[in-house]
């Protein structure tokens, strides 16, 4: 199931739906482009704090999920833990197959 997210993650990247690394998730959070945040979980917990503010400040959805070496790679970066999603249909679909695999393993 993790595989299918990060392809998903590829898939919005190679169509230009997606905004990667700290300064360009800001951007996009703040001009209200982003439609997700898909943060990964072994990011530092003050980047993870400030982002998640920042997002539940814009209202704009978070995801924390998977490590910044899995996320990287999908999108083909490398040291790339805060991901924005700037399409509202990766952005559910990317969501929901995130909470469907996280109810699966609790």
């Amino acid at each position: 199931m993790t595989n299918k997210i990060y392809n998903m993650l590829g898939l919005a990247m190679k169509a230009g739906k997606i905004a990667y690394g700290s300064d360009m998730c800001e951007e996009k959070i703040k001009k209200k482009e982003a439609c997700l945040l898909l943060i990964a979980e072994d990011l530092s917990s003050n980047t993870k704090e400030k982002f998640m503010s920042i997002a539940k400040m814009y209202h704009i959805s978070i995801v924390v999920f998977g490590n910044m070496d899995s996320i990287s790679h999908s999108i083909g970066k490398t040291n790339k833990g805060v991901i924005a999603v700037l399409d509202d249909g990766f952005a559910n679909k990317i969501s929901q197959m995130v909470n469907n695999f996280k109810g699966a393993n609790n």
